[in-house]
Parts: C-alpha cells; structure tokens; sequence
C-alpha cells in the first residue's frame, strides 16, 4: 500500500462504522451504500462529504476478515473501537507504520509519552524513504500528526491532551488477541501491546 495523506480530511467514526458494519450482516456492500446515502445516515451537510466518508469506511471495513467486523458490533465498546482502530490502520499505511514503530516502541521500552519530536522525526524519516511521502506539504503533515492523534486517544491508545500525549496500553480481549492471530494479523498486535 502507498503513502497517503488522505487521512487529512477523515475522522475516526466510530459509531458510523460499527452502524455500517451492523447493516453488512443482513445486506450487501451496494445495498449498504443505497441505504447511508438515501437516509444521510452519518448526517452529513452534502452528500459529497457522506459518499466520501462512506468510501473511507466502507474501506477500513473491507480490510478487516469477518470475524473481526462482527466483534467490533458485539464486543465491549473498548474492543470495538480497537478493532475499528485496526481498520483505519489497515486502510492507512503511515497510520500503520506510527503506530508499529513509534507507539510499540514506546510501549515496550516503558517510555510514558509520545512527544512532538517523536512525530517529526517519523514523518523526516517517511519522506526521506518515499518518494510518494516526501511530497506530502508540511500543512498535510501537520494534520496527519493531528488526525492520527486524535485517532489514538479516540482508540485509548494515547490518554491526556494535546500537547501531553500518554501512552497507555490497551486491554486485549483474549478472543481479539485470538482474531488477529488467526487472521495473519500479528504485526497488529505487536504494535498495539508493544510486543517485540
């Protein structure tokens, strides 16, 4: 997956998301689409910004198996704002990347915050790697740093404000630990527990 910063203009939705996974249990992706759009499900001000955000989700929705898009509708609200946490980072390969490299990191040396330097120093080291990421505009990457921020305190990885971000592992669910393993999907794990 190629860099991107299309994250730029998206948000977490939670509750859209685990609404759009609901109605995949009874319809189709196309009949899914048919019903947002005609009932402006997600409430949006122009259908443009509803089909975008449709798109996004519908994305993020497509890269999880089964089994985890049915537990982000059944489990605790926690896990299922991991799971929809795992989603965006299935979709997003920067978001991905943030959080096995530098949030992992955090974790697993104990250190209690990730700083500003931190996220300026990942994306340096992104747009010296990539040619696609080096042509991301310091405005897209300032907004990157906050939308996946706030990405991460929506999902309880980060926990305190703004400008004193604090990591805090998440809780687990055994049956999620046992998804993602099943599933080929350890490298999430990894970066969500701060496993080496």
């Amino acid at each position: 997956m190629e860099y991107s910063a299309s994250a730029t203009k998206h948000l977490f939705w939670f509750v859209e998301t685990k609404e759009t996974a609901r109605l995949l249990e009874d319809h189709t992706m196309d009949e899914v689409r048919q019903i947002i759009v005609n009932e402006n499900l997600y409430q949006q001000k122009s259908r443009a910004r509803l089909i975008d955000e449709f798109g996004c989700i519908r994305k993020r929705l497509e890269l999880l198996p089964g089994d985890l898009r049915k537990m982000m509708i059944t489990a605790d609200i926690h896990t299922g704002k991991l799971v929809a946490f795992i989603g965006c980072m299935a979709a997003d390969r920067s978001l991905f990347e943030l959080v096995y490299e530098v949030y992992r990191k955090k974790l697993y040396l104990g250190e209690p915050r990730i700083t500003d330097a931190d996220l300026n120093v990942f994306f340096k080291d992104k747009r010296e790697q990539s040619e696609r990421a080096a042509a991301f505009t310091e405005a897209s990457i300032k907004k990157l740093k906050q939308v996946y921020c706030k990405y991460m305190f929506e999902a309880g990885l980060l926990t305190g404000t703004v400008s004193e971000k604090q990591v805090s592992k998440p809780y687990i669910d055994p049956r999620l630990r046992s998804a993602l393993q099943e599933n080929a999907m350890e490298r999430y794990l990894a970066g969500l527990t701060g496993q080496p």
